[in-house]
């Protein structure tokens, strides 16, 4: 069997850069890399009620002289569509009748006139109880900025969220990936393979299938694939999807 290495490791001098970018000892490197892993595992968690999540970079800077540690957390996300902000705002504020204040309320009463403001109140919230949480667990300072992807089709962890989706409502895998292929191919982007692996369909054996358009060159270093995989749960069970994305 062929021993795959992973796309984005492999290119990591050439057109790739870290999620973290710190520097430390090599007494504090584990708990720093455990602490990243946390701060990457509570965001998807506060942010995935209105957020679709593409990735999460964080970058440490140490005040020699004051001895404190500053913390910059950059959220990558699809940018919120409205008819998806509409029904997770009405659902949030039915649930938490208790959070709800007279700001609240006048913007609910008014909710598609004020949308924008309504989900902006409500990311603020969201952002202050995350830097709270994190600041209490670990007494650091902490930044959150967030930057919206525009296009969910130009960018392989959206794309992947997208045909997880489609799996679990049980669309068939086969329309579910041609449907994104389609998309990728209105967008600027050079190729996709998409792979899928589990009890397809609620077949009774597992199998891997995959579908390819465009060009993937894995083995040039100077190609910038961006690949992700995530799971689908489904009834029959987990269903894995792979997708390399080439950029250019």
């Amino acid at each position: 069997m062929g021993q795959k290495t992973h796309p984005k490791g492999f290119r990591l001098v050439t057109t790739q850069t870290h999620l973290s970018t710190w520097y430390t000892n090599k007494l504090q490197y584990p708990t720093l890399l455990e602490e990243d892993f946390f701060i990457r595992e509570k965001g998807q968690q506060f942010f995935e009620e209105f957020l679709s999540l593409s990735k999460i970079e964080i970058n440490r800077v140490t005040e020699e002289l004051e001895k404190q540690e500053y913390v910059t957390i950059t959220i990558y996300s699809l940018f919120p569509r409205a008819k998806d902000m509409y029904r997770k705002v009405s659902k949030y504020f039915s649930e938490n009748t208790e959070t709800k204040n007279s700001k609240a309320l006048s913007l609910l009463n008014n909710s598609k006139g004020n949308l924008k403001r309504f989900t902006t109140l409500l990311l603020k919230r969201t952002i202050r109880n995350f830097i709270r949480f994190l600041q209490l667990k670990t007494k650091k300072s902490y930044s959150v900025n967030i930057k919206f992807i525009r296009n969910p089709f130009e960018d392989a962890t959206l794309i992947a969220k997208f045909i997880g989706e489609q799996l679990e409502k049980r669309t068939p895998f086969r329309r579910a990936v041609k449907q994104a292929i389609k998309k990728v191919q209105r967008t600027e982007m050079k190729g996709i393979k998409v792979q899928v692996s589990g009890r397809l369909n609620g077949a009774e054996i597992a199998r891997s299938e995959w579908k390819r358009d465009g060009k993937v060159p894995l083995h040039t270093l100077k190609a910038h694939i961006d690949y992700t995989h995530q799971r689908a749960d489904t009834i029959y069970g987990v269903i894995g999807i792979k997708v390399w994305l080439f950029k250019g």
